[in-house]
Parts: structure tokens; C-alpha cells; sequence
């Protein structure tokens, strides 16, 4: 187990650098804060879908079908502010009463407007999902929110981000029905903002190991080995690297690079999806594959100074 609710990543880097402080007989690093950058303005990834308008002699014309209900309901002051989950599944409700009127309809006249409409509707429905996607709150909040770290547990919502994503990508290629399940999983998402917190944390993981890294170089005098002989120091700080990035900084830096590659496959799909802007897109690429470079590197590069350390001091694996 990666560490308790009680304990987080950022707890324990800032003990590790108050012991390591404190053995050296240094001020304690201040360490960095850290936050996401925002998310891409509303304004800026909103589709312009025009409004269909219907005649109302054509209107009348449809009461044979559930589509006439489906109108009306659109023409209500609730029914014009729609959030962009409830404007999906409306959308795709009205897709499919149009298929179903045209069933029902003798007059060729009406039944061609519906095949029009029907056209129009399904040509609109890829904006309406890319709506969806870069404009729900929930998406934003799972992305953006700067409110927490991942622990390492089950309680990171992994299995439920997971599920929650992949529905969400499939949900137009697909053509599935959304209805109840659609708001389900945007809740899953709001629960469990999982994209945010790893990006949080790899945010802050990399930023405070390179202050720290650069901190121990220039503490470097006071820990070298003379003859290939440690010093007293170098003993404690080795307990101190043990007890804190080893066995607490190390397993939880593991989990998130698990899941930074359970998710990114999704991430992924999202950046090569021809529907969503570049701007969204741009925002994932830079958290999940850039950050993450920067984080790697930040753990490499911290691990490289204990490594030649220890090897300088003649330290095996065994005896740390």
C-alpha cells in the first residue's frame, strides 16, 4: 500500500527535505507550489450549432408522431438551456423520432422535410458531441481541478475513470443511446477528477525533486566520500533517502506511472479524434506526454545523484 488518507506526496516531500535539512545543518528548502494551468476557455471550445427551424402549419403536421412532444419540449424557456450532457441525449432523442415519424408519415411533402431535418440532425450530432466533451463541467473539473493528489489506493477511481472515459469516446462512434448512463458516468468523472490529480502530482513530484536534486548538488562538499570512505552525515541522510524516497516518494511515483498508462490510450484517442479542437487537444498533450517527460526526468535525474553517490562512497543496493 502506497500510503495512508492521511499522508500525501506532498507530506512526504517536504519531510524528506526537512530531514535531509536538518542532517546537513541547512535552512529547509522552501519547497515550490504548484498548479495546474487552466483549462482552455468555454468560450473558445464551443461548436456553433444553429437552430432548425420549423414552420408552425409543419409543426401541427407532427402530432402523429413523438416527435411533435420532442419539439414542443425544445421550444420551452427550460428546454432552450440545455447543458451539454441533457443537449446530447435530446439530440439523439430527436434523431431517432425523426427515423421513427418517417415511418409513420403518408404526406410526401412532410416526409421529405423530415428526411432533411433527419440529414441535418445527424450532420450536427459529431459538434454536439464534441460540446459534450470539451464544454461539460464535469470534463473540465476531471481536467483542470487543482483540489488534489492520487494516494496510490482504489480510492483514486482508476477502474471508474477507466470506464467512464472509454464511454464517453465510444459514445458517437457507436451511436449508443445515452439516456441515464450518460449523466452516470459525467458523475464518475465530477467523483473522481483521476486526469487532474495525476497531473497535479506529477506536476509537484517534478518541480520539488529538481529544487531538491539541485539543493543536494550544491550540499555536495559536506557529503562526499574522502578515499572512498562515507562520513557520519551520509549515514543518516542514506536512512532518510530509504525512509522517505524509497519506501514512501518511490511507490507512489509507481502508482501514477500506472496510471498514466492506463489512461493514456484514451488520452490519446481524444488528441487524434477528428472532432475535438486543437486547443483541447493541445491541453491533454501538454499534462499527460509533456509534463510527464518533465516528471520522469526529474525522478531520473534525482536518483542519478544518489546513484553516484553511493557509488563513489563504495554503498551496495543491500545497505541502503
Amino acid at each position: 500500500m502506497a500510503c495512508s488518507k492521511a499522508d500525501t506526496i506532498d507530506d512526504h516531500l517536504n519531510e524528506y527535505a526537512k530531514r535531509m535539512a536538518n542532517i546537513l545543518e541547512s535552512e529547509p528548502q522552501q519547497l515550490l507550489q504548484v498548479s495546474l494551468p487552466p483549462y482552455p476557455k468555454i468560450t473558445s471550445l464551443q461548436q456553433n450549432i444553429p437552430n432548425t427551424l420549423i414552420k408552425l402549419s409543419d409543426f401541427y403536421g407532427l402530432k402523429h408522431c413523438e416527435l411533435y412532444s420532442l419539439v414542443a419540449q425544445r421550444n420551452t424557456v427550460l428546454g432552450r438551456i440545455h447543458l451539454p450532457s441533457t443537449r446530447y441525449i435530446y439530440e439523439t432523442e430527436l434523431i431517432n423520432a425523426l427515423q421513427a415519424c418517417l415511418t409513420k408519415t403518408k404526406d410526401t411533402q412532410l416526409h421529405s422535410k423530415l428526411t432533411n431535418w433527419l440529414t441535418l440532425k445527424e450532420k450536427q450530432r459529431p459538434k454536439v458531441w464534441t460540446n459534450l466533451i470539451q464544454t461539460s463541467h464535469e470534463i473540465k473539473h476531471s481536467f483542470s481541478t487543482n483540489t488534489g493528489l492520487i494516494y496510490g489506493t482504489p480510492s483514486d477511481g482508476l477502474n471508474e475513470t477507466k470506464t467512464a472515459l472509454n464511454y464517453l469516446i465510444k459514445l458517437l462512434a457507436n451511436n449508443l443511446n445515452p439516456n441515464i448512463k450518460l449523466e452516470s458516468q459525467l458523475k464518475q468523472l465530477l467523483d473522481n477528477p483521476l486526469p487532474a490529480r495525476m497531473w497535479f502530482t506529477q506536476l509537484l513530484i517534478g518541480e520539488q525533486l529538481n529544487q531538491l536534486t539541485n539543493w543536494l548538488k550544491n550540499q555536495a562538499p559536506q557529503i562526499q566520500c574522502n578515499s572512498g570512505k562515507r562520513n557520519e552525515k551520509l549515514d543518516y541522510l542514506t536512512n532518510v533517502f530509504r525512509l522517505f524516497f524509497i519506501d514512501k516518494i518511490q511507490p507512489i511515483a509507481g502508482q501514477l506511472n500506472y496510471y498514466h498508462y492506463q489512461l493514456t490510450p484514451m488520452f490519446e484517442e481524444l488528441i487524434n479524434h477528428p472532432h475535438l479542437s486543437q486547443t483541447f487537444k493541445e491541453y491533454i498533450h501538454t499534462q499527460n506526454t509533456l509534463e510527464f517527460e518533465e516528471y520522469s526526468n526529474a525522478m531520473t535525474e534525482h536518483l542519478r545523484f544518489w546513484q553516484e553517490l553511493f557509488k563513489n562512497c563504495n554503498i551496495s543496493p543491500q545497505q541502503i
